[in-house]
């Protein structure tokens, strides 16, 4: 059935598509327009991470420059050129920006000149606005295609409507049976860490100093490493979702450049008025041995140590919440979930608000940008201590990656378990939250299992099946 709604400044409608091609097919359909994107829910959690979308052939590019000190009041700006458009009941996306926040982005919110070595020649943030798109559900295993007409005078080079969404659907509809994923194109070398075993070490004892003194509770640190690569963006993402599925997956390609990401951590969810955030904090590595990954999980759940990192950033994004909504409106709706993944098990906590009516999801964004999972607690401190004991900057890892809907709604991951392209260098991360009793040598080897599934990816060290095979339609 069509779908429609058009009071406002730009008409937004969705409508169902006969074809239905399995996600990875329509991925590769995709890549053939220009500046394609992928945000991807291979999860498939009808809760969080219900819907995958497509697209390519932006309007616009929104490129923060280098020493831009506040990226999120630019990319506001540009979006107000720009007409709204309603939502559509049941589909998150009709048209918007697509793209991502750096963490270097979020340093200027709270006045911090970061003092890294900034080597990756990636903008700091870059969001394109997207008035087509694909819509899969995976709850019910139906595609849309969804958009928006411009009214006269705001985008009139754009073709009409109808052939956007004919387009769309004509590309899901030829997605043949994709090629099957290489994994003899491997990186020339073993990556190269930006800090051996024993700096990580000392870094971690170093912020253990800092929370005896009293300067913080958490801080989270992370390490880099770096190789070449003569895989192509897409090789690497189909490896990527292949050994590590997660609800918050991404492909964002342009010119030589490439981020991918498969992110299990939501960071803000906006609908409406109603917010949510699902930090994680705790794990432990899988290793495919039944009795031995019940003991992990078992840890965990018992760990006070994991629970009480989860409880602090907790606390932490109640009170960003609170910064922008509605008084009393911020509550815990889940203090700490296990989620099983295919490499790790994580706790996650859930927590919801519901925006102020003087509200946007720029305020939003500034509020709360970056996320408290990955910096630590109290949050400006902990920025600052990562910016003085990390060597490199980190760019799009641990900022985020998402849209940001011409209707107002947003959503946003944390870029954790995510690799950046640029030309023939290809860099990944790790890290994890260290308090006052965490065991350095334990954190190293967190980092280790954090980036094994991204690892397997790149050809070093053997592939092995999901932990749950991935969902290409309703159950």
């Amino acid at each position: 059935m069509r779908r429609e709604s058009g009071e406002h400044g730009a008409r937004s409608q969705v409508v169902p598509v006969e074809a239905s091609p399995g996600v990875e097919a329509a991925v590769v359909s995709f890549q053939t327009g220009r500046d394609p994107f992928v945000l991807e829910s291979s999860a498939s959690d009808p809760t969080y991470g219900r819907f995958t979308i497509l697209g390519c052939d932006p309007v616009h590019t929104f490129t923060a420059e280098r020493g831009e000190p506040l990226p999120i009041d630019g990319l506001a700006e540009c979006a107000r050129r720009y007409p709204a458009c309603r939502s559509v009941d049941g589909v998150p996306f009709v048209g918007g920006w697509v793209g991502y926040l750096s963490y270097e982005a979020g340093l200027g919110i709270e006045n911090i000149r970061p003092t890294t070595r900034q080597d990756i020649a990636l903008p700091p943030a870059r969001f394109c606005l997207y008035d087509t798109a694909a819509v899969f559900d995976h709850l019910t295993g139906r595609w849309h295609a969804a958009g928006v007409e411009w009214p006269p005078g705001v985008c009139d080079d754009r073709p009409p409507l109808a052939e956007r969404l004919a387009d769309v659907s004509a590309r899901l509809a030829a997605a043949g049976q994709p090629p099957p994923v290489r994994w003899d194109r491997s990186p020339t070398a073993p990556p190269e860490s930006s800090l051996s075993r024993g700096q990580y070490l000392d870094l971690v004892e170093r912020a253990k100093r800092y929370i005896e003194a009293g300067d913080i509770y958490q801080v989270n640190l992370s390490r880099r490493l770096s190789t070449t690569t003569t895989a192509t963006p897409l090789e690497l993402y189909r490896r990527v979702r292949q050994v590590n599925p997660s609800g918050y997956a991404a492909l964002l390609q342009w010119d030589n450049r490439a981020v991918i990401s498969g992110s299990p951590e939501l960071f803000l969810d906006l609908r409406g008025e109603r917010v949510v955030t699902r930090p994680i904090k705790g794990t432990r590595p899988r290793v495919g041995d039944e009795a031995l990954d019940a003991m992990r999980r078992g840890e965990l759940l018992d760990s006070e140590k994991d629970r009480a990192e989860l409880t602090m950033i907790v606390d932490l994004l109640r009170n960003d919440l609170g910064r922008v909504c509605r008084f009393g409106s911020v509550r815990v709706i889940s203090p700490a979930d296990l989620e099983e993944h295919p490499t790790v098990y994580h706790l996650v906590g859930t927590i919801e608000g519901r925006l102020g009516e003087d509200r946007d999801w720029a305020d939003l964004l500034r509020a709360c940008f970056p996320g408290g999972s990955i910096t630590g607690a109290p949050k400006v401190r902990a920025m600052q201590i990562i910016d003085e004991l990390e060597p490199l900057c980190r760019s799009v890892y641990c900022g985020s990656i998402g849209y940001i809907g011409l209707d107002g709604s947003m959503c946003l991951n944390i870029a954790i378990r995510t690799m950046i392209l640029d030309d023939d260098r290809l860099h990944l991360f790790a890290g994890g939250a260290i308090v006052a009793d965490s065991d350095a040598a334990d954190e190293f080897e967190e980092t280790e299992a954090k980036a094994a599934g991204l690892l397997r990816a790149i050809g070093h060290g053997p592939p092995r099946p999901a932990a749950q095979p991935l969902t290409e339609s309703a159950p």
